[in-house]
């Protein structure tokens, strides 16, 4: 299936573009952008979507899109949401690659201990980036009324009186009835309209100062006796974090992280002793054992950042953020695409309990109804991430009310999933988008986890898996 989809062509060069009625334009072409443009396809005549970059026509890192080049996570929540707006589109990413992953092979270290295995509510997906950008991009690029434009980099916006009218690119102005920013957390258009005094969302951010580093290796059958393994250290040994991921192309694909300076380092010795430093040794066996098929690529990430839209009184109509261009996470809980599918699915809704339609699109009420709306979709990653983070003592920043006492809850549930099937099963829920983490203090889960972890318990001991003899 070949994209249709044009460089930076659009409307005729001018100051300005008359309105078409019924547009949408989405500015930036990765998942959140797309989701979104998905969404608006279902109420608007026309969605155009501006992608700075050119795009790749295979399943390529993008250039401006750094961390593509390591492990991100397509949990249950966003995969179930893919499935409803692109039927068979899970088959489809297993046809090119994609690998099935469940609780019955998962290899995840937290506490001191393994997680139980078993059923930990349903399979989703282990990719890379690339591959699901690819394969959504090849499908919003068919939809008939949606055109992905490249080539182009957003300015600013327009604006008549309280009402965004468009997107100006140097001498082009793309007219909209509704504007979607999706160009991440350093949106040029969010800095422009805080610059000018038009939006000026409170911001929360939390200093994390995360340093991540991945490499692919070649897979075999025998590499490793699990299906994936994630590895986590405590807080008081620096929070490091390790993943060894099945991704398509019979890879490995493996990420490791630290906090607060403990940067992995990019040479193969000093990355090599990075994973084989976390508490679990499977990830650094699998590294030892397989044969790397690309560099060691690395990244920074200093803080986590959320506009708090929602607090705001009003918003100029005809503009809505979406993604990181509302809230960005720690990376390391690979929450990001899920949650901007989240958010896409309930620009949709409000877009419904407005009528639906253009004429919602145009509606003044659409910006606040979504964001507040949106605000409940992000507390949930949110309290995930920035709750975890300050189990580090060198995290700064806004402390989620009540997070040491918080902390202290979720070690337990942690440690009580290394015996507790169903104690695991809700843990992975809850990770995954799919229950609030209220549902961790359920009266049964409370009654499971102090069962769990109760004085004097005796545990076995800890049984490594199996990974196969070094190449």
């Amino acid at each position: 299936m070949q994209l249709r989809r044009t460089g930076s062509t659009g409307p005729p060069p001018g100051p300005q573009v008359a309105a078409t009625t019924g547009r949408a334009v989405v500015v930036g072409g990765s998942v959140a952008g797309l989701l979104t443009a998905r969404v608006l396809s279902d109420h608007a005549a026309q969605v155009v979507v501006l992608e700075r970059e050119s795009l790749p026509v295979d399943a390529t890192a993008r250039g401006h899109v750094p961390q593509g080049r390591h492990l991100h996570a397509l949990l249950a929540a966003g995969l179930r949401l893919l499935e409803e707006w692109f039927p068979g589109i899970r088959s489809e990413l297993v046809a090119e690659g994609a690998v099935t992953v469940d609780g019955t092979g998962g290899w995840v270290w937290q506490s001191g201990g393994y997680r139980a295995r078993g059923d930990w509510g349903g399979s989703t997906l282990s990719l890379t980036r690339p591959l699901l950008e690819h394969v959504v991009r090849r499908r919003v690029a068919a939809l008939p009324n949606v055109t992905v434009v490249e080539g182009v980099r957003a300015d600013a916006v327009t604006l008549d009186g309280d009402r965004v009218t468009g997107v100006r690119s140097g001498d082009r102005t793309w007219a909209a009835d509704l504007v979607a920013d999706c160009s991440g957390r350093s949106s040029r258009l969010l800095h422009r309209l805080a610059a000018d005094g038009v939006l000026v969302p409170p911001t929360t951010e939390v200093g994390i100062d995360v340093a991540y580093a991945s490499r692919l290796l070649r897979r075999s059958p025998g590499d490793f006796s699990g299906q994936f393994a994630v590895i986590a250290s405590a807080p008081e040994d620096g929070l490091r974090v390790g993943a060894a991921m099945p991704v398509e192309g019979d890879r490995w694909q493996i990420t490791v992280a630290g906090m607060h300076g403990d940067a992995p380092p990019a040479d193969d010795e000093g990355f090599a002793a990075f994973t084989e430093s976390l508490p679990s040794p499977v990830v650094g066996q699998i590294l030892r054992r397989c044969e790397p098929v690309s560099e060691v690529a690395v990244f920074r990430y200093p803080a986590s950042r959320r506009r708090h839209f929602e607090r705001l009184d009003r918003m100029p109509a005809g503009l809505v953020a979406v993604g990181d261009a509302a809230c960005s996470f720690d990376p390391v809980y690979g929450q990001g695409m899920s949650s901007s599918a989240l958010q896409a699915e309930a620009l949709g809704r409000a877009l419904v309990g407005l009528g639906g339609g253009a004429g919602a699109m145009a509606d003044g009420r659409l910006p606040m109804s979504f964001h507040r709306k949106a605000a409940r979709i992000i507390d949930v990653p949110w309290t995930i991430a920035v709750g975890g983070d300050f189990a580090h003592s060198a995290t700064v920043g806004e402390r989620p009310r009540g997070s040491a006492v918080v902390n202290l809850y979720v070690d337990r549930v942690m440690r009580a999933t290394h015996s507790s099937l169903p104690v695991a099963r809700r843990l992975n829920r809850v990770l995954n988008l799919d229950a609030p983490p209220l549902s961790l203090a359920s009266p049964v889960t409370l009654a499971r986890v102090l069962a769990a972890t109760r004085p004097g318990r005796v545990r076995g001991a800890v049984v490594h898996p199996r990974v196969g003899p070094a190449a």
